[in-house]
């Protein structure tokens, strides 16, 4: 029973930050309903550019970390700017074909810049311990992990629907034209989500390349956060949240009382079913057409 509630814990650890890509995901598409297929190499680059800060450049951690968070900020707020600002009223083939090629060219960047140190690690900022919790040993990195993305989420949650950026990313994610007529620069709005995404990457970068060590295989996170999308459904803030932490559960549980080779599968086992039930996801808003 020890063991379960352990793997629960940790199941919801990596979810919570599965869910925080995913988040991204959903700021993207609700501004722009462009879906970013470069999410996992923002994650990977964001984990590179921190762990520049914070070993090659030997900063303290507070100052490398915001450091590392702005320049991702301003990336992410001129990726909108080039290419996808020149790309309005194109098809949305187009556009995913963008992030497509997006994602190729971070890949290309990451490795002519940090191909001598992959498999590298973050300089230990916090000790590891075992934390005791109804007599239930936990780690305490697992449980800071935790505690830290949940106000995150919870703090992402406050802007959306209490700050005037928020306000306005959520009339933008309504009707594009609408937002326009209100004076509301729907451009620079999305760009800021872009530029929000980027830095919620780069934070899910820190955290997962704390654990496991940083390397191209971060990149794959963008995926199985895109899966937490979908089950949660893409319009759907609740949703990625709810997603992520069903992915991560059944990661988790999979790979401990099944195998390894399942656990990688899972995720996308889980998508298929709840498609096949719920095809806008479990909070997805169904589109109805008239004609």
């Amino acid at each position: 029973m020890i063991t379960f509630i352990q793997l629960l814990f940790t199941g919801l650890s990596v979810g919570i930050v599965y869910s925080l890509v995913a988040l991204g995901f959903v700021i993207i598409y609700k501004s722009s309903k462009i879906f970013n297929f470069a999410q996992g190499e923002l994650v990977m680059v964001g984990a590179f550019v921190t762990w520049s800060f914070l070993s090659l450049f030997k900063m303290p951690l507070l100052p490398g970390f915001l450091l590392s968070l702005a320049i991702m900020g301003v990336v992410g707020y001129n990726i909108e700017r080039f290419p996808f600002r020149r790309m309005i009223g194109q098809p949305i083939l187009a556009m995913i074909m963008a992030t497509l090629a997006l994602a190729v060219f971070f890949k290309g960047l990451t490795l002519m810049l940090w191909s001598s140190y992959i498999g590298i690690r973050f300089p230990e900022v916090i000790a590891e311990k075992t934390i005791y919790v109804l007599g239930i040993p936990f780690s305490s990195l697992i449980l800071l992990n935790f505690f830290l993305v949940l106000l995150l989420v919870i703090a992402l949650s406050l802007l959306f629907h209490y700050t005037r950026i928020g306000l306005h990313m959520r009339a933008v994610a309504e009707n594009q034209y609408v937002a326009r007529s209100m004076g509301i620069r729907v451009t620079r709005v999305i760009a800021q989500s872009w530029a929000l995404a980027a830095i919620v990457c780069t934070i899910a970068g820190f955290l997962f390349g704390y654990y496991r060590g940083i390397d191209f295989g971060l990149a794959q996170i963008g995926l199985i956060a895109c899966v937490a999308g979908l089950v949660g459904g893409m319009e759907s803030l609740k949703g990625a949240v709810v997603g992520g932490l069903i992915i991560g559960l059944a990661e988790t549980l999979t790979g401990y009382y099944i195998g390894y080779n399942l656990k990688e599968v899972m995720p996308f086992i889980v998508m298929v079913v709840v498609v096949c039930f719920k095809p806008y996801g479990l909070f997805g808003l169904q589109k109805i057409e008239r004609v």
